[in-house]
């Protein structure tokens, strides 16, 4: 019974393993999004950009508080070959006067050494203190501009992270669409190829027959290997894409144990272009990030022409000591000291360095203006440029669709004519390729489609 159970059990597991395997072996668009979003270097590096922003957050309102420290300090040694040598009065002796100063009678000890010693060495300590100190900025304003600026760059920061994100998930869909249209694009082609096969037979048969040249036959023949080339490049071309794909995610593309779902949505995009314009010039991570970036770059220039004024700050220090004083005398002391001031500190010349930075900050700040600008003008152009490529797309599609089922008609009525003798073999071909083209162009209609919806969620901030 136990066996049974165990077995059971087993069996469970491994079913339940090899299922979600089978699961992570198929990637589908969200998986390949979510890869991306974890392995591609350009967003770990966004990632760790927004962390040292943070922190440079933190360090600028850190110059508004006080900077402190503590200490301890302990120290005992020895002195030796002291010249001349300490004496030290090792045995005394004493007498007694007596003095009468009217009916008061008053005595006297007196001591006097009767043996000394020289010593040239002695210890000295242990000596210990304990040390607090403080100081802080009271007045500096470019703690305030720095601090205010450091605020604009971490948002920009974490902007930037999502610009990034969005950037890399516009890519992965590029790569995603172009290998499921390399896909089906094998599908027609292996129709056509199957198509092709299937003329030659009968073309085989009416020759047989004499009802078909040895000509037809040959023509057949070049038209069965240009399909199957053909088949061939559209295989070779799933490999790439599929190559191209894996490394966009972020994983090795000579992996042979991973595969990607060809089940995808045909993507829509209602809204008008005026929603379109508003949407992406108020959401646009890129463009608020450049926005910001402004922003940091005026607070900057601020904090460079606040150099120019005085700074005051205030310090406080408190020590504890405690010790042995080994000269003339072996004494213990103890003493405590607290001092407070503060200074006012008027930077008159430095050699042009707060020059130079104002003159920096400067350009910064009109470089930042410059690239604000240019990065609303183009917001603007790709989001226009996306919308109407959806419009022309989105007719492609529908034209596309009426030429795939107009040359499949027109084949049929082709394949008739021809077996009849009204028609030539140059006509069938000609029908065969005219199908088959059609065929890829509404595979790529399709696809730019979604491409150009994608485009347009990208320029929008909208992914």
């Amino acid at each position: 019974m136990r066996r049974l159970l165990l077995s059971v059990l087993l069996g469970a597991m491994t079913v339940s393993v090899c299922a979600t395997i089978t699961r992570a072996e198929t990637l589908t668009l969200d998986d390949c999004i979510e890869l991306a979003l974890k392995n591609r270097v350009s967003i770990i590096q966004a990632r760790g950009d927004e962390r040292i922003a943070k922190w440079d957050q933190a360090w600028a309102l850190g110059q508004f508080l006080p900077n402190m420290s503590a200490s301890y300090n302990y120290s005992k040694g020895r002195e030796t070959n002291i010249d001349p040598a300490n004496v030290v009065v090792t045995a005394y002796d004493s007498t007694i006067t007596t003095t009468v100063i009217g009916s008061d009678t008053a005595k006297d000890v007196v001591r006097f050494p009767t043996q000394k010693t020289y010593n040239t060495s002695q210890d000295i300590g242990p000596n210990k203190s304990w040390n607090f100190s403080a100081s802080m900025d009271v007045v500096d304003l470019t703690n305030w501009f720095n601090y205010f600026g450091a605020r604009q760059s971490r948002a920009k920061a974490h902007l930037d992270v999502i610009n990034s994100e969005q950037d890399l998930i516009y890519s992965v869909k590029l790569s995603y669409y172009a290998y499921l249209a390399a896909v089906e694009n094998v599908d027609v082609q292996k129709q056509a190829v199957q198509r092709s096969e299937e003329q030659l037979k009968l073309i085989n048969s009416r020759f047989e027959l004499g009802s078909a040249s040895k000509s037809d036959v040959l023509k057949q023949k070049v038209q069965v290997g240009n399909d199957e080339l053909a088949l061939l490049e559209a295989q070779n071309s799933v490999v790439t894409s599929k190559a191209t794909l894996a490394y966009t995610i972020g994983i090795d593309p000579n992996r042979e144990d991973v595969e990607f779902s060809t089940e995808y949505t045909t993507r829509e995009f209602d809204g008008t272009l005026d929603d379109a314009m508003k949407f992406g010039l108020s959401k646009k991570p890129g463009l608020l990030s450049a926005e910001k970036d402004l922003a940091a770059a005026k607070h900057a220039l601020r904090s460079r022409w606040a150099s120019y004024l005085p700074t005051l700050s205030a310090s406080y220090s408190y020590t504890r000591s405690i010790g042995t004083v080994a000269y003339p005398v072996v004494e213990s002391y103890s003493s405590n000291r607290g001092t407070y001031g503060f200074r006012i500190n008027f930077n008159i010349f430095d050699g042009f360095s707060r020059e130079r930075s104002l003159v920096t900050a400067k350009v910064n700040r009109n470089n930042a203006a410059a690239y604000l600008a240019e990065t609303k003008n183009l917001v603007t152009s790709d989001i226009k440029s996306a919308y109407y490529e959806i419009t022309q797309y989105r007719e492609s599609k529908r034209v596309a669709n009426e030429n795939v089922e107009s040359a499949t008609e027109d084949l049929k009525i082709t394949q008739e004519k021809y077996n009849l003798g009204a028609a030539t073999i140059l006509d069938l071909l000609n029908s065969q390729v005219s199908l088959k083209r059609t065929q890829v162009s509404l595979i790529q209609a399709d696809f730019d489609l979604n491409l150009s919806i994608a485009k347009l969620e990208n320029a929008m901030g909208k992914m």
